[in-house]
């Protein structure tokens, strides 16, 4: 009952591709789908799985005609039967001879060979639908580290800000002897590693957005979405 019951929830959450990458002549379901359709198209790696498919899809229409490679005809004319017969010639010879060969082996092979070959479409089949897998996970994950690498340029940022300020505040007290040097340099060294820190935050922005748009095909600026965060 467990397994019956095991096999039927199993059955039930088969896998629909076209919701893994959606077709790209639906209209996505959100931005980060809609650069995952971008990727599927132009990532090359979904275009070399998509070929594979067509080239089991070819090799099996050649296989089914495989058996007649081997298939051979031979056809003779009796040359005494061309010419006015003469006591010396056996005109009781056929006029033609025909005969066939075959491949017994190719013959018989055949039914599998064909197996061989749809398991081979499947099995492309197969690879790109992984290729689906792989392309919207590494698509989502650039994407995912896109965004964080966006929030925490602009919370460092904030803190640069803050920083700045009670860095020009502290200078001006101790400059009227009202904060050591001490106070000083404490507030000073705060200003420089936050800025130091978002320098670092903005490298990474720079760096997670090529890693989109090498997956997309496009430099970011020439996404167009209406909901497109720039």
């Amino acid at each position: 009952m467990f397994l019956s019951l095991c096999s039927l929830q199993l059955s039930a959450q088969q896998t629909d591709f076209d919701l893994i990458v959606q077709p790209v002549d639906t209209k996505a379901r959100d931005f980060s789908e809609y650069l995952v359709q971008l990727a599927w198209i132009n990532w090359p790696e979904s275009a070399i799985a998509q070929e594979e498919v067509k080239n089991a899809q070819s090799d099996d229409k050649n296989t089914r005609k495989e058996w007649m490679r081997d298939l051979q005809a031979t056809f003779n004319l009796n040359e005494a039967n061309l010419r006015a017969p003469d006591t010396s010639s056996n005109v009781f010879f056929p006029r033609y001879n025909f005969g066939v060969n075959l491949n017994l082996y190719n013959i018989l092979s055949q039914k599998e060979k064909n197996k061989i070959s749809k398991r081979d479409i499947m099995i492309a089949e197969h690879n790109v639908n992984k290729r689906k897998l792989e392309i919207r996970a590494e698509t989502m994950s650039r994407y995912a580290r896109f965004k964080l690498a966006r929030e925490i340029l602009k919370t460092r940022t904030l803190v640069e800000q803050d920083m700045n300020a009670t860095f020009i505040l502290i200078q001006q007290l101790y400059k009227n002897d009202e904060k050591t040097l001490e106070d000083y340099t404490t507030a000073s060294a705060a200003f420089f590693a936050a800025q130091e820190a978002r320098l670092e935050a903005e490298t990474e922005v720079l760096i997670t957005k090529f890693q989109v748009e090498e997956m997309i095909g496009f430099k970011w600026e020439q996404v167009q979405h209406p909901a497109k965060e720039f």
